[in-house]
């Protein structure tokens, strides 16, 4: 017998006039996310309670256990937790959206290194996992502060919200940069404990406009550009995009060029421009020759 395809539904948010698409097999939370939605919540099985909404209409069905009890009170008026539950039919929830960075608070969490990969010499990509009971909460754009034994530094994400157990940084050889020197020399290795504070700054999308956006990223600071880009992507944003890269001219080209391109597969007014510069890695001075 062929197995039957997953069903998909359609949930409605009613204070915050949005809408998605979710999977039967998958947790509303999931669903939100992965659709750019920025959903309260500090795990993803169940333990903090921060994600709870309320179910207005439809039917939802609990796919995993809960250590997090919600009161009597509580499952009268409908509420669940989005992490534990998926869609049974179509339905509307009630439920507070992150309005703006002000709004997520400060986290400390102890991640271990699920993966470097050296790019060159001069740069790296590293992913950090955190604990199923505590995952980032962060909006695309914004940076953290990643400890090794006392060496601190601070980058941006490079990763989407809708991952926030898997997080990844991409971290140049900087002789001034502790971290990174920790980094390159090998200190830092697979399973090694980063502790993480965050998240940082204000670099967000402006979701309610309409108008072009422009990207420009300098080497790695393609890193938050990423996690901008593909979160417009999924919010499904209409904006023209452009995005210009500059990058060490040594280098012969961008060191994922091939993922810039891609999203010229996936967005229907994008544009990008890659931008060869003659770098002296010895000057201090910024402004260099392009």
């Amino acid at each position: 017998m062929a197995n039957m395809p997953n069903q998909i539904f359609n949930i409605q948010l009613k204070k915050n006039k949005r809408n998605f698409e979710c999977s039967e097999n998958d947790s509303i939370l999931e669903g939100g996310l992965r659709h750019g939605l920025a959903m309260r919540y500090e795990c993803s099985n169940g333990t903090c309670g921060a994600c709870v909404a309320k179910l207005i209409d439809g039917d939802v069905k609990q796919i995993q256990h809960h250590d997090f009890a919600l009161t009597k009170e509580q499952k009268n008026q409908g509420e669940f937790l989005m992490c534990c539950n998926a869609p049974a039919s179509d339905a509307t929830l009630e439920l507070e959206l992150i309005g703006d960075v002000k709004s997520i608070a400060i986290q400390n969490i102890e991640t271990k290194v699920k993966k470097i990969s050296f790019v060159n010499d001069n740069l790296a990509i590293i992913t950090l996992r955190t604990p199923r009971s505590k995952t980032l909460q962060f909006m695309a754009g914004q940076d953290v502060e990643l400890s090794f034994k006392g060496n601190t530094s601070r980058y941006p994400l490079a990763s989407c919200p809708c991952h926030g157990m898997e997080l990844e940084f991409h971290i140049r050889n900087m002789p001034e940069d502790a971290f990174a020197t920790a980094l390159f020399t090998k200190k830092i290795k697979s399973k090694s404990v980063i502790d993480l504070e965050g998240p940082k700054g204000i670099f967000v999308l402006k979701e309610a406009s309409t108008r072009p956006m422009a990207f420009i990223a300098w080497d790695s600071g393609f890193a938050p550009v990423r996690s901008l880009v593909e979160h417009a992507f999924s919010l499904e944003m209409s904006n023209p995009v452009f995005f210009y890269w500059a990058y060490p001219a040594d280098e012969k080209a961008p060191y994922l060029e091939n993922h810039a391109k891609s999203w010229q597969v996936i967005m229907d007014d994008y544009t990008y421009a890659p931008i060869a510069c003659e770098f002296d890695r010895s000057s201090k001075n910024d402004c260099q020759k392009v």
